[in-house]
């Protein structure tokens, strides 16, 4: 047999409920958070393709294209919002510009939503492995006690018990590098969301100044 695979069997084996109740708990962790690392990252993906298309529809002046974009598409949600505006009463662009810079409040929280999975798995598990290792730790002296406590008789309960640490630290690294990288992306997104927001205000405000050509 696998030397890997017989001691996973056998600190499996020699757990108690307490030790595999942890183990399970942090593979639930790390299961969750790829889950939303592939999910979020899928979207703003997608997001950034959108604002890009938003983007060229803005600077070609094609609201009606820019109106049929997906209705999560950041930019288009600016627009929407700018339309509510605009059909309630007449808006100067400063005042415009300053309702959509509010506007974009909420589509960052809604593209956040989620990310907080990954700071709670990133910055948890370590410390629910350790929990685990030292509860295994005392487990593994207490099934010693009356026993000669020699290195070898010490090394294998001590080795079982550090399984937890690795699994904590397995499902926090990925989950602190993914919300890492997100947090960035979406840093990104805003700044063009930003951007798409001020260059609709020029355009929708030539749109309805009378003095406009």
């Amino acid at each position: 047999m696998d030397p890997s695979s017989s001691l996973w069997l056998g600190w499996w084996a020699h757990a108690d409920p307490v030790i595999r109740g942890v183990f399970v708990t942090l593979v639930a962790m790390s299961v969750l958070s790829w889950a939303v690392i592939l999910e979020k990252f899928w979207q703003l993906r997608r997001w950034q393709r959108l604002e890009m298309d938003a983007a060229g529809l803005i600077e070609r002046g094609d609201l009606g294209a820019l109106e049929r974009l997906p209705a999560d598409c950041p930019t288009a949600r600016l627009r929407q919002a700018a339309a509510r505006l605009l059909a309630r009463r007449d808006a100067d662009a400063p005042e415009l510009e300053a309702r959509l810079a509010d506007a974009q409040a909420p589509i960052r929280s809604d593209q956040e939503r989620r990310l907080i999975v990954l700071a709670t798995v990133g910055s948890t598990a370590p410390f629910v492995g350790l929990l685990g290792t030292v509860w295994g730790i005392m487990h593994a002296l207490q099934t010693l006690t009356g026993q000669a406590l020699t290195l070898d008789a010490v090394a294998g309960p001590v080795g079982e018990a550090l399984i937890a640490t690795a699994v904590g630290l397995f499902a926090a690294i990925p989950a602190l590098i993914g919300y890492n990288l997100a947090v960035r992306a979406l840093s990104r997104l805003t700044t063009l969301t930003a951007d798409n927001g001020r260059h609709l205000v020029d355009l929708l405000y030539a749109r309805t100044d009378p003095r406009a050509p």
